[in-house]
């Protein structure tokens, strides 16, 4: 029985593993990234081949996104202080035609959870979590069930014009050893139509790194440990690539990440 029990304990289980480090997109990235001369249609968009001769590595431009973030927490921000963040994703792809409206569709938004497993608010390691079952688990599990996904409440409301690029190539030539995205991100407060100079307007880059990670015949806690490796590792691997291209990816001053500028934004105005 003992060996029953331990072999059902035993299973496939799959995380998603996201690594990501902050930048400060200046004058040079904007100058590189954004010349594309290759196109390639996917469906009603295009995507652009960079091979500027001057970037060392290759990417591919994906279309623009606007993309609306609800966050979701305790008055106290408790879940963050846990290493939880929830938030309602709405994402709309935009139109290459910037004339044209963008049609906001209700049923792209979606449920979604990170779960910290290294790093800061620069530099972080996450586990994510899709679809509002999953979520609801996990708010259950960091908080002992002590609070359910009905209890928290709208924490910050964002939205994000976000440019995005795919790293085909490394400068060795070789492929990343996972899914390598570079985005900027243009942040305001959603559902604000007037904004002035007072309004909250942010900019902010990331590198990311996401891996879809499997194992077979592994209990939980094999599983995390693994994890947290893998992790450790595409962490390093982000890191070497950044400090290879200073000049792209400046980090001086030390970049802030959208939710943190926000929160500053609001004790400024005594909103927080």
């Amino acid at each position: 029985m003992a060996l029953k029990a331990t072999a059902s304990m035993l299973k496939r289980i799959v995380s998603n593993v996201e690594v990501e480090r902050k930048f400060n997109p200046g004058p040079k990235f904007a100058s590189l990234l954004a010349s594309s001369t290759r196109t390639s249609t996917q469906g009603q968009h295009q995507e652009h081949i960079n091979h500027d001769e001057r970037l060392p590595f290759s990417v591919i431009n994906h279309p623009g996104q606007l993309i609306r973030d609800t966050y979701y927490d305790t008055k106290d921000d408790h879940l963050c202080t846990l290493g939880l963040w929830v938030r309602q994703r709405n994402i709309n792809i935009l139109p290459l035609n910037s004339t044209l409206p963008i049609t906001d569709h209700k049923d792209n938004t979606e449920w979604n959870a990170k779960v910290r497993l290294g790093g800061h608010f620069r530099n972080s390691q996450f586990v994510e979590y899709d679809g509002k079952k999953k979520v609801s688990e996990e708010v259950l599990r960091i908080t002992n069930s002590k609070m359910r996904l009905e209890d928290l409440q709208v924490a910050s409301d964002l939205q994000s014009r976000r440019t995005e690029w795919e790293v085909l190539r490394l400068a060795d030539g070789k492929a990343p050893s996972a899914k390598m995205t570079i985005v900027v991100d243009e942040v305001t407060e959603a559902g604000k139509e007037n904004v002035d100079e007072s309004a909250f307007n942010h900019t902010i880059g990331e590198v990311e790194l996401f891996q879809e990670f499997v194992t077979e015949e592994k209990d939980d806690a094999e599983h995390e440990a693994l994890r947290k490796e893998i992790a450790v590792q595409r962490m390093k691997e982000l890191e070497e690539f950044m400090l290879a291209h200073p000049d792209i990816f400046s980090t001086d001053p030390k970049p802030i990440g959208k939710l943190s500028a926000y929160e500053t934004w609001r004790t400024l105005r005594g909103q927080s």
